[in-house]
């Protein structure tokens, strides 16, 4: 933590094949739709879309996501979203287990929803549980109190992970993974 502020691994600058990638799991929580009560699953909200999915338990953990996907530190990453007509998206995941925390948390939503914009308050999830010491291991969700940036494909395969604060190269490789996968995700409509 003193050295290198959490991060668990670099970035790779090419993302990772899809047959040889894992599938990110499937967490249950609380959009922050207003009025919704009922958790919901999050892999519907990820199927058939580029995903840049940030995970996150807490603002220090949320602030080292932000370097990869903010305004401030990449607008890359949101021009390119803009610019995929609907193809691309980005999901935060709020992991507490905390009853006490996650409490705080839904108290907070109005501002959470005031920060997001109302076209984004379904891509915003509030997880309680069902995040395994295996599931953790398995995405490389390793240390909770960081912050983790994960790219998927519209399979939900994990094809680019980066964790803790990001580097210029982990940001640029970020854009050529989003810009790989929408092309992907072209070519394979103009297949018969």
């Amino acid at each position: 933590m003193q050295f290198h502020k959490g991060k668990t691994f670099i970035a790779p600058p090419r993302l990772f094949k899809g047959d040889l990638s894992l599938y990110f799991p499937n967490l249950y929580g609380r959009t922050a739709v207003k009025g919704d009560k009922e958790p919901r699953d999050t892999t519907p909200a990820l199927q058939g879309r580029v995903s840049v999915v940030s995970v996150f338990s807490s603002m220090w953990a949320e602030n080292q996501c932000k370097t990869f996907v903010s305004k401030e530190h990449n607008p890359g990453v949101e021009n390119v979203i803009a610019e995929s007509k609907g193809l691309a998206q980005h999901v935060q995941v709020n992991i507490e287990e905390d009853a006490l925390k996650a409490l705080i948390v839904r108290l907070s939503m109005g501002r959470i929803r005031r920060q997001l914009g109302e076209e984004n308050h379904g891509r915003y999830f509030l997880v309680r549980k069902g995040i395994s010491d295996e599931i953790r291991e398995n995405i490389g969700l390793l240390n909770s109190r960081v912050g983790y940036t994960y790219l998927l494909d519209p399979e939900c395969r994990i094809r680019w992970a980066g964790s803790g604060d990001s580097e210029d190269h982990e940001r640029e490789g970020l854009i050529k993974g989003i810009q790989r996968l929408l092309l992907e995700m072209e070519a394979n409509k103009e297949k018969p």
